[in-house]
């Protein structure tokens, strides 16, 4: 299949069946085609969670799953749809079988087929091919790597005095037994920068508290593991990172290494 260039709107996505409502297009100053994009909320327990592109084609009857169409490098990597209409992308918003743009004003149709046993989404990409030069959107295809892992935080608190006090983050390890002071793995920035424990479960912002051994999120819903060692005379705590490769890609969490201050 020969590849074909697309025309990227201003304002892009980042890295589709039955629709809540008509997604009716009309012509905007300068005739360029906007969508209605206020559309009421219908939850789809089936879209919710991470999907990643693999394929272009112009319907989706062309796809198969053994032989890729789109020949070049996919722009948009992935969608992940969360809870009540929401998701990663501040932009997108998305209701049963639409996705609205907010700076686009496109509504772009989705459908879900179950194919050799797994789960794609054919979702319709308005670009500019759609809202300048008025063609008909081709479809990207995404297959779903998972659905959105939520997990119980609502537990007892159970004390660990060695735990109180602030901790500063000194590398970021595959895993723990891969922690040497004398050598850091991580060569970037640490996102995180330090955690403080107060008494009583409480933590340094709050979003999260804490109980023996545990980490509560009450924004993601994560409860994430910590255990302190000693080696060589110092303290150190390893931290579960769960961020969205745990909760929406299914992935097992890294761990931030964290020295006490």
């Amino acid at each position: 299949m020969k590849t074909k260039l697309i025309l990227l709107t201003a304002l892009l996505f980042v890295s589709g069946a039955v629709a809540a409502g008509d997604t009716k297009s009309g012509k905007a100053a300068g005739n360029v085609i906007e969508d209605d994009i206020n559309l009421p909320f219908v939850d789809d327990k089936e879209v919710q969670g991470s999907w990643r592109s693999v394929d272009f084609v112009a319907e989706p009857g062309q796809f198969d799953p053994k032989k890729r169409s789109w020949d070049d490098e996919l722009y948009l990597k992935e969608l992940v749809f969360l809870p009540g209409g929401k998701t990663l992308n501040g932009w997108l918003t998305w209701t049963k079988g639409v996705v609205m743009h907010r700076g686009d004003k496109t509504a772009s149709k989705y459908l879900i087929k179950k194919m050799a046993g797994a789960e794609y989404m054919f979702f319709e990409w308005k670009s500019g091919d759609y809202t300048i030069r008025h063609q008909k959107p081709e479809y990207y295809v995404l297959k779903k790597q998972g659905g959105i892992k939520r997990d119980k935080i609502d537990l007892p608190f159970n004390d660990d005095p060695q735990v109180v006090g602030t901790w500063e983050s000194v590398d970021f390890v595959e895993s723990p037994e891969k922690f040497t002071p004398a050598e850091k793995a991580w060569a970037g920035d640490l996102y995180l920068k330090e955690m403080t424990f107060k008494e009583g479960g409480k933590g340094g912002n709050t979003w999260w508290s804490w109980t023996k051994g545990v980490v509560m999120h009450s924004g993601d819903r994560t409860a994430s593991a910590y255990t302190i060692k000693d080696i060589g005379g110092t303290q150190y705590m390893f931290f579960e990172w769960k961020s969205g490769d745990y909760t929406f890609r299914g992935m097992k969490p890294h761990y931030y290494v964290l020295k006490k201050k």
